[in-house]
């Protein structure tokens, strides 16, 4: 008698505390009232970014690729038999670059030429290298320079002046890292978030989207304040009767029971039915009502690898989608199931325990 005078006082109380917890109009700390929150996996912009949409095209897949140095204006001022050659450079890259300047004229069938040393072009930048060529015989160095009047005055003022244009080139210029796929050879590839859809927003973990919004007021008026009175009491009633007959179940009793009786416990909850053996050695647990094959793993943080090895299986088992039920998932889990489904057409939905707790598999 007194546990039943219990039940009833315990059953009054939580009545008297949703009834007027849902008077006011409180709003959740998490989401303000709006019943979402932003994705995380994508930070809200309901795309992310895949390093495996092909072949770089500027590096063609190598990862390296020569820098872009682009040869700008050319001055010289030949003097006492020697050529100083000034020359602007700019690397087109976004990455620093290193290599050697050159520059070479020629008279008749001799080649006279100086080299810089090795030289550091900054990143998008624009730079001056200086070399000087020496060792111009004197009959070769009237043939490639002439003395021009550049001024008036008695006597008038003179310049030596080269005849030719100086050829410029470069070389040893060393491979950089491919900027442009950071030196993965690989090109990125932007897809809708596996998590929240490509909208950019999940359902608030805290309230589940049943706090009221933050603009919205209560009706408290006449059929709406009896409706809802009835509809408070008759939850909290349900939901203390479950409370007393039964212990909700938490995912840390669930990592302390045995590999069988965990898959056990999954397939119960997807209404699924154990693998047979041989499909066990493939990396197939078992299997939902509809023949959808399901991994099960007891483990946090679950990883691309265990994505590509169920994949793997899928291909095997001819199956195109499949569930894995883990507690948890890394985001490289979420790149190998967007992998899986662009390359392979194999479609992996990720079941948290979490989810299976809380009965929100409806999707399955």
């Amino acid at each position: 008698m007194k546990s039943k005078l219990l039940i009833v006082t315990f059953i009054v109380v939580l009545v008297c505390s949703a009834f007027c917890v849902s008077l006011t109009n409180a709003l959740c700390p998490t989401c303000n009232g709006r019943g979402e929150i932003p994705c995380p996996v994508c930070d809200g912009t309901g795309k992310v970014l895949l390093d495996e949409g092909g072949a770089c095209e500027r590096c063609s897949g190598y990862g390296t690729l020569t820098p872009t140095i682009s040869i700008g204006s050319v001055t010289t001022q030949p003097s006492n038999g020697e050529i100083p050659v000034q020359i602007r450079l700019v690397n087109e890259e976004t990455a620093a670059a290193f290599g050697k300047v050159t520059a070479e004229v020629q008279a008749d069938s001799v080649t006279y030429s100086a080299t810089s040393p090795r030289t550091n072009f900054p990143p998008q930048e624009t730079i001056a290298v200086s070399v000087t060529i020496t060792g111009i015989s004197s009959a070769d160095y009237d043939k490639l320079v002439e003395t021009v009047i550049i001024g008036g005055g008695d006597p008038p003022s003179t310049a030596e002046k080269l005849r030719v244009t100086p050829q410029i080139s470069l070389s040893e210029v060393e491979d950089i890292d491919c900027p442009y796929c950071d030196g993965t050879g690989l090109s990125s590839l932007q897809v809708d978030c596996s998590r929240c859809g490509g909208t950019g927003w999940i359902d608030c973990p805290t309230c589940s989207s049943t706090t009221t919004g933050q603009d919205e007021e209560l009706d408290i008026s006449g059929t709406t304040y009896g409706v809802a009175a009835v509809a408070v009491i008759a939850g909290v009633a349900i939901a203390a009767f479950v409370v007393l007959k039964k212990r909700t179940v938490k995912e840390e009793d669930l990592k302390k029971l045995t590999p069988t009786d965990f898959q056990n416990w999954v397939l119960k909850r997807l209404n699924g039915k154990p693998a047979s053996t041989s499909d066990a050695r493939m990396g197939i647990d078992g299997y939902t009502l509809d023949g959808q094959p399901v991994s099960i793993k007891q483990a946090d943080n679950v990883d691309r690898n265990v994505i590509e090895n169920f994949a793997a299986a899928m291909g095997r088992h001819k199956s195109k989608s499949g569930t894995l039920v883990a507690f948890s998932f890394n985001n490289d889990a979420i790149r190998g199931r967007i992998r899986a489904k662009l390359n392979y057409g194999i479609d992996i939905q990720m079941v948290t325990v979490g989810e299976l707790i809380e009965g929100r598999t409806s999707t399955i």
